[in-house]
């Protein structure tokens, strides 16, 4: 992507946040964030976002009239002079946001009272109905994996030897998906169990409104606590959000136990998807392959007894 189209959308959408006689300031890249790219300019904080498969405009315009309704602590994106929060430059979505300094700061542990807090407003997140006059599309949850696909693939390339020239994980994940296979087998037996149970018991139930990911790089612990990266915003159980809590911060409120289990297993599955898809394709060895390779290793452990 060309940083002159980037600068072309805030000229003609964002030139308001600006003195009328300041030249638009250069953009700064921030490598911050897996799936987008981001750039400050000035006041505004520019996300291009990379995860086409999983973007739904709705889950932004919809983080936008959460604020709108006295919800300060949501940091929603800014419209355009075109009235849109999502624009799109060479297919890719851009969304503007305030620039906020403490968001590109290495965060620091939240307090209980902090994590009390952050439960509050998630849980008025959840009661929220957006109004008649301005509906949005954000998705509802359906109980389904949608990485089944690329899991499988990763999987098979990994048994068949089909990833053996992509890099040096690939011959390492070929042994580990091997002896890891009864486990992964019932991993994924439980989870469509779970998942069914949950379809079943939620439906008729009134959807909450769930963030989905209230993690550290998610949410500022500073004199307050304020949530951004709305992208994943989706009508669910709440649950969603607590198992997200439980899993990042150790603590959550009182939850049914079959939908937390059901969010930590899409988790699980989603994390051995990802990374393994990741080493049956061309990689290099880097820093991140071998963080991601860790991090793989913690999903699919050696089976007891292995040598």
């Amino acid at each position: 992507m060309e940083r002159r189209s980037i600068i072309r959308l805030v000229e003609e959408n964002f030139r308001d946040h600006f003195p009328s006689d300041q030249e638009l300031p250069g953009l700064e890249f921030f490598p911050l964030g897996e799936d987008s790219w981001s750039y400050r300019c000035g006041p505004l904080w520019i996300s291009v976002r990379r995860d086409l498969d999983g973007h739904f405009p709705g889950a932004y315009e919809v983080s936008l009239l959460l604020s709108e309704s006295g919800k300060g602590y949501v940091l929603a994106p800014l419209p355009g002079r075109n009235g849109r929060v999502v624009h799109r430059i060479a297919d890719f979505p851009v969304v503007v946001f305030p620039y906020v300094e403490s968001a590109t700061t290495p965060p620091a542990p939240p307090t209980q009272e902090q994590i009390d807090l952050l439960i509050a407003r998630l849980g008025e997140v959840h009661a929220f109905e957006p109004p008649a006059s301005r509906p949005v599309d954000v998705p509802t949850e359906d109980f389904r994996f949608p990485f089944e696909n690329d899991l499988d693939k990763a999987v098979q390339a990994a048994l068949n030897g089909d990833a053996a020239a992509g890099g040096p994980y690939a011959g390492l994940l070929a042994e580990r998906v091997d002896r890891c296979q009864g486990f992964l087998a019932e991993l994924r037996e439980e989870a469509t169990r779970v998942a069914g149970e949950c379809a079943a018991r939620w439906r008729g139930e009134r959807p909450a409104l769930t963030h989905g990911d209230p993690s550290l790089a998610n949410v500022l612990f500073t004199k307050g606590v304020d949530i951004i990266d709305w992208g994943g915003a989706m009508w669910a159980p709440p649950e969603r959000d607590w198992a997200a809590l439980q899993r990042v911060f150790g603590t959550a409120p009182r939850s049914r136990p079959e939908f937390l289990r059901f969010y930590e297993l899409r988790w699980h599955l989603a994390e051995i998807a990802e990374y393994a898809t990741r080493f049956t394709g061309p990689h290099t060895g880097d820093a991140d392959d071998d963080a991601m390779w860790e991090r793989l290793t913690r999903y699919l452990p050696e089976p007891r007894g292995a040598s």
